[in-house]
């Protein structure tokens, strides 16, 4: 008996460790769960969206797909960071930059994608056939 409230302890800490850390739905409109094509004069790049196409989405460890993808090629090509590959996967390397980038831009380093990072990545925009530069959104 002791073994089983010990665990559902621990289960609940667990549970509740993931509750108080997730993103509020204020915070964002959603999980990041593809990327979309952003234009702005000749230089196109490519940023993390919902499924419906809104930038104000969200992403942390554990994520999966374009949208991390792009936020990793972001990382490591504006700004020289390690994230483990650009892979599309967020794991501990990806968080690890996204708090350096979090640390030097003045927020509050979670490690976590959301709107307020978002404002401060600078973008790999592409001009075509050739030419890029860095900026922001």
């Amino acid at each position: 008996m002791k073994r089983t409230l010990a665990a559902l302890a621990t289960l609940a800490a667990v549970v509740g460790g993931v509750l108080v850390t997730a993103p509020t739905a204020a915070a964002a409109d959603g999980y990041c769960s593809t990327s979309t094509g952003v234009v702005r004069g000749d230089y196109g790049t490519h940023v993390p969206t919902t499924s419906w196409g809104s930038t104000s989405c969200v992403m942390s460890r554990g994520s999966t797909g374009d949208g991390v993808e792009e936020l990793q090629f972001a990382l490591t090509i504006c700004y020289g960071m390690d994230t483990g590959g650009t892979d599309g996967i967020y794991g501990a390397k990806t968080e690890a930059a996204v708090r350096s980038l979090q640390s030097a831009t003045g927020q509050t380093a979670d490690g976590i994608y959301g709107p307020n990072t978002r404002n401060v990545v600078e973008w790999r925009w592409y001009r075509y056939p050739n030419g890029a530069k860095c900026e922001r959104l």
